[in-house]
C-alpha cells in the first residue's frame, strides 16, 4: 500500500506542476474506505481524497488512470460546475436528487454524467503521454453500476476505446518529459505525511498528504444507498396507508 501512495504523490506533483504552476493539491488518504474524490476548500485550493481501499488492487496502469480522471475533474473545473448544476436543481442531499421529478432527474443526471466521460476522456490522454494503455487503465471501471451521476463502466471504457484512435494522433510524450525530475519531489513529501491521523483542519499547508480515519459507512457513498433504501420504505408505507385509508373510513362511518 505503501508504494501505491507514494505512486498516487509522484502523478499528484507531476500534474501539478504541469497544471496548476506547482500550486499542491492537497492529497488525503483516507482508511478503510473506497472513496474517491476531487474538491475546492474555502481557501480555494484543490484537494483530492484516495480511499485506501480502493486502490490496493489496483495495478499502475489503473492507478495512473484514477489519478488522471481526477485531475481531469479538477482541470476542467467540474467542482465548481457541479456546484452550480446543484444549485440551479436546488440539490443540497442526496434525498433531494432522489426526489426531483422523472424529467428533472434525466436532465440531472445527463449533465452529471457528461462531466463523468469529459473527465474520463482528459485522463485517458494524460495517462498515455505517461506511456499507459487508456483502456487497460479504465478496466476496473467494467464492473461499475450506472447511478445518477456516473454513466455504466462498460459505456465510459467503450467511449475511450471508440475515441482511442483520436487520441493516439496527439503527441504527450514530450509533455511531461521535462517534468520527470520532479518525481523525486514526491519521495521527499512523501516523508513528511503524518502516521497518526490528524484532524484537517490543523494540517500544516506545506504537508502534501495526510492519512485521516473516516468511518467506512459515511466515506464510502454506501450510507447514500442506504437512505435512498430508506427513502423507498417510507414513500411505500404512506403508499399502502394512502390505499388503506379510504376504506378504513368508510368502516369507521358506517359503524
Amino acid at each position: 500500500m505503501a508504494n501505491h501512495s507514494l505512486e498516487v504523490l509522484k502523478l499528484s506533483v507531476l500534474f501539478d506542476n504541469h497544471f496548476f504552476n506547482g500550486v499542491p493539491t492537497q492529497v488525503h488518504f483516507i482508511q478503510d474506505s473506497t472513496m474517491v474524490g476531487t474538491w475546492i476548500d474555502e481557501q480555494g485550493a484543490a484537494n483530492l481524497s484516495i480511499g485506501l481501499d480502493r486502490i490496493q488492487f489496483m495495478n499502475s496502469e489503473q492507478l495512473a488512470f484514477l489519478i488522471a480522471h481526477e485531475y481531469g475533474h479538477l482541470v476542467l473545473k467540474h467542482p465548481q460546475k457541479t456546484l452550480e448544476i446543484q444549485q440551479q436543481y436546488g440539490i443540497v442531499s442526496s434525498l433531494d436528487e432522489f426526489m426531483l421529478s422523472f424529467d428533472l432527474k434525466r436532465d440531472y443526471s445527463k449533465l452529471m454524467r457528461e462531466m463523468e466521460l469529459q473527465a474520463d476522456l482528459f485522463g485517458a490522454t494524460l495517462v498515455m503521454g505517461l506511456g499507459h494503455d487508456p483502456v487497460a487503465g479504465a478496466s476496473f471501471l467494467l464492473g461499475e453500476s450506472k447511478s445518477i451521476q456516473h454513466p455504466e463502466g462498460t459505456l465510459r471504457v467503450s467511449k475511450i476505446k471508440a475515441g482511442e484512435d483520436t487520441l493516439v494522433a496527439e503527441d504527450f510524450s514530450g509533455t511531461f518529459n521535462h517534468l520527470a525530475m520532479q518525481l523525486s519531489d514526491a519521495e521527499v513529501l512523501a516523508a513528511l505525511v503524518p502516521s497518526y491521523t490528524q484532524p484537517i483542519d490543523s494540517i500544516d499547508s506545506t504537508v502534501k498528504a495526510a492519512v485521516e480515519s473516516w468511518p467506512a459507512s459515511g466515506a464510502d457513498g454506501y450510507a447514500g444507498d442506504t437512505l435512498y433504501g430508506f427513502e423507498v420504505s417510507v414513500l411505500l408505507t404512506i403508499a399502502v396507508l394512502a390505499c388503506a385509508m379510504p376504506r378504513w373510513w368508510r368502516k369507521t362511518s358506517v359503524g
